[in-house]
């Protein structure tokens, strides 16, 4: 799951949750509460002891600040061409094509990067268990929305 996808099923989590916000601040106390499950959660599910959460929570923070970069440009460019194919040449259209498997290489790039430096500060079985636990944390939070629709 991508990140775009994953932070729209944050703020719907939150939303449904929490109630629909009316402010800015609301959303951002909000997200933080998501954001606190979420390092609870992979710290109970990583069985982190204080000095490997001490160095690896920076590492997993700027791994997703440079994951949202990419990200962020992915979704730039998907939206300029959703609204823009039916005017595009074919030559743009396989430029913006190539473009977009760019960002999949880049966001590859950056997760080879960073196992690399995942498994400098942590034991390959925690790395092992936080990609798994990563995608535990998304089909979780997915769960949470799904549910939240249901009338009890």
């Amino acid at each position: 799951m991508t990140i775009l996808k994953y932070i729209f099923a944050i703020s719907i989590f939150a939303f449904v949750s929490f109630g629909f916000a009316a402010n800015a601040q609301d959303i951002q106390d909000k997200a933080e509460i998501v954001k606190a499950q979420k390092i609870a959660f992979f710290t109970e599910k990583l069985d982190l002891t204080s000095l490997e959460a001490q160095d690896f929570w920076p590492l997993y923070n700027d791994y997703w600040k440079r994951k949202n970069v990419i990200i962020s440009e992915r979704r730039e460019t998907m939206v300029y061409c959703e609204k823009n194919l039916n005017r595009m040449s074919t030559k743009e259209i396989k430029a913006y094509a190539d473009k977009y498997v760019g960002f999949q290489r880049r966001e590859a790039d950056l997760l080879n990067e960073f196992n690399g430096r995942f498994q400098k500060v942590l034991p390959a079985e925690k790395v092992m268990k936080l990609y798994l636990a990563d995608n535990e944390f998304k089909n979780w939070l997915l769960q949470q929305i799904k549910g939240s629709g249901k009338s009890d």
